[in-house]
């Protein structure tokens, strides 16, 4: 069954999180929304099958006392990829990474959320400079988000590492006790049969 976690955070205030999540488990995030703002998320996914992930957008909808979910953005089957929603209305967002099987995900992701984007209003209205200085900025948060995540990957892989090693030094261990314990049956059997033939009547 899967679990999901509601954690309540001023998400507006983080550069970039990493979280983990256990295989064929969900965990969410909420924040405010606000009228024409534009809401980006980028990410990547670290570990076991990094395709075999759900990453959603959504907000609560009450109709007729029955509340469920709206999808706002998803994407699923990726490593790597950018949720972009525009807000209409306040409103509380969720944001959830899921992974789709068994195995133990690191997802790690930026929450931009910013006024309204050019792109969505008028984009012969896009200043020059500034959006010069956009990419500018977008691109030494790119390096910055790169290293933050390869350190998220080394992490990880070392964490593997020492689970394999303590897997292999037990799998190792209980080889010797049961080849020890082969061995003491075996000479306990060649004991009592040279003691029978010792101590057995002669012809």
């Amino acid at each position: 069954m899967k679990n999901l976690f509601i954690i309540g955070c001023l998400l507006q205030l983080i550069n970039c999180v990493s979280i983990g999540v256990e295989g064929g488990s969900v965990k969410c995030f909420f924040f405010d929304g606000y009228d024409g703002q534009i809401v980006k998320v980028p990410y990547v996914v670290t570990g076991i099958n990094e395709e075999n992930v759900f990453v959603e957008l959504f907000e609560t909808i009450l109709e007729n006392n029955i509340e469920y979910n709206k999808t706002l953005e998803s994407q699923e089957g990726k490593r790597e990829g950018q949720l972009k929603h525009l807000v209409k209305g306040k409103k509380e967002i969720y944001l959830c990474f899921q992974s789709n099987d068994s195995y133990y995900k690191i997802f790690s992701f930026d929450l931009d959320i910013s006024g309204v984007d050019k792109n969505f209003a008028d984009k012969n209205q896009m200043d020059e400079t500034e959006g010069s200085l956009k990419q500018v900025l977008s691109k030494m948060h790119k390096v910055y988000r790169n290293q933050h995540f390869q350190i998220d990957r080394e992490n990880y892989h070392e964490k593997l590492m020492e689970s394999t090693e303590n897997q292999v030094k037990w799998c190792a261990l209980c080889k010797i006790v049961v080849l020890m314990s082969v061995c003491l049956i075996q000479i306990y059997m060649l004991t009592n049969f040279f003691k029978d033939k010792s101590f057995g009547p002669s012809v």
